[in-house]
């Protein structure tokens, strides 16, 4: 019988060290414009970004590090033409 390994459990520094380690790897990424907080497993990611497509890169990068368990996105994105900011889905207020 083979002797049982216990899990690793991912500690919130862990996940966000992971996190932003890859990010830091993606030329893509707005690392700079980036504050990523974990409490509990639970991602939040607060900034801004330039183009739209950033918004669920970060997102699907976050949901890949081990550990995690949500991904809250508070991105707000800048359209450089216009200097418009639209906020993220989830942070709008409802009409």
């Amino acid at each position: 019988m083979a002797p049982s390994v216990p899990a690793t459990v991912a500690t919130d520094t862990t996940i966000r060290d992971r996190l932003m380690t890859e990010l830091e790897h993606q030329k893509w990424a707005p690392v700079r414009a980036l504050n990523v907080t974990v409490k509990d497993g639970v991602v939040d990611l607060w900034g801004t970004i330039t183009d739209e497509r950033e918004r669920q890169a970060l997102v699907v990068a976050a949901e890949n590090v081990p550990g995690v368990k949500e991904v809250r996105d508070h991105l707000a994105w800048v359209d450089a033409m216009s200097g418009m900011v639209l906020l993220s889905p989830t942070e709008t207020e409802p009409s």
